[in-house]
Formats: structure tokens, sequence, C-alpha cells
């Protein structure tokens, strides 16, 4: 078993408009927005260049912004993305500044079903926090709802540890250091 990472391009828009849409991953990530070329784009197009884009008062920031695509013997089957925890204002809407200095954010899914529930998004955690985010921080964050209890599982086998629950314990906080 051979997992590697292919950084995003636009040639990948498609799969991720089919990923996004599959109710294994719908059920968890942006559940509320109907996925279309134009919003993948929008969304994503800045990501093929390395960066983040987003407006904070009156003015445009960008920010590092590193996106891959997750294969399996070449074949594509989910997405991951990282960038500093620090960077952007959470979506939750929850404050995260005790967060240790040097701390990746991670979010990625596996996309196609056959390749869920057998431990091989744990291990492609692994290998991208080896290959990719501890060359940057020191410790990765991620904040799982609670109820996505495959996402849980594979976080702790990758070395993530509960560090609270916020949102009335609707999300778990989890973090793993280098």
């Amino acid at each position: 078993m051979s997992i590697t990472f292919e950084p995003l391009t636009e040639l990948h828009f498609p799969l991720l408009l089919k990923w996004l849409e599959a109710p294994h991953v719908k059920s968890w990530w942006s559940r509320d927005v109907k996925w279309t070329p134009e919003l993948i784009w929008e969304k994503y197009g800045d990501y093929v260049k390395g960066y983040k884009r987003f407006k904070l008062q009156e003015q445009m920031i960008e920010k590092p912004m590193h996106a891959y695509i997750i294969s399996m013997d070449q074949k594509p089957i989910g997405y991951i993305q990282y960038y500093s925890a620090h960077d952007f204002p959470h979506e939750q809407g929850y404050e995260t500044s005790d967060l240790p200095q040097s701390c990746a954010a991670l979010d990625w899914y596996i996309g196609e079903p056959e390749f869920t529930g057998k431990g091989i998004g744990s291990k492609a955690l692994e290998i991208c926090l080896k290959l990719h985010v501890f060359k940057h921080f020191d410790h990765v964050f991620v904040d799982p709802d609670t109820a996505n209890t495959f996402a849980l599982r594979a976080y702790e086998k990758a070395g993530f540890k509960t560090i609270k629950k916020v949102n009335n314990g609707k999300i778990t906080w989890m973090l793993r250091t280098c």
C-alpha cells in the first residue's frame, strides 16, 4: 500500500465536487452547501496557488494554505489541507488563541467510500504529518464533531489526544505534538 500526496490542482476540482457531495463526506463537511463547479472554483481556486484569501474587516488577507489530494496506489481517494491554526478566524466562532504558537490546523476526508473504515485514513494522516506538517509546525490541531466517531478513532490512531470539548460538547478539540 503506497499513500502519496499530490498538490491540489484545478484538474482535481471534479473529484472535490464528487467527494463533497458524497453522503459519507457531506454528513460532516459543509453540510449546508450544495456544491457546484462554480462553488468549488470559488472556494479552492486560491488553494491551488498556495493560499486562502479572506476579508478581515475592510482588508483582503492572504495566508498560506497547503492542499493535497490523497492517493493510494496512485488512485485519488481523498483530500487533506493544513494551515496555521492562528491565521484564520475559526468558522465555528470559538477562540483558539490558547493553542500552542507553532500549531497547524488540519482538515481532511476520504472521498472514495470503499477506502473508508479500513485504517487508511489514520495511516494517511501519519504520513502527511511526517512528510509535510511537522516540517513547519510543532503541533497539529483538529476539531471534529464529537458525533463523528470514525474521525475521532482515526485521529486517536494517528496519535492525537483530546484536549477539551467545546460548543456544549458537540466539538472535540484534539492535538498532536511532533
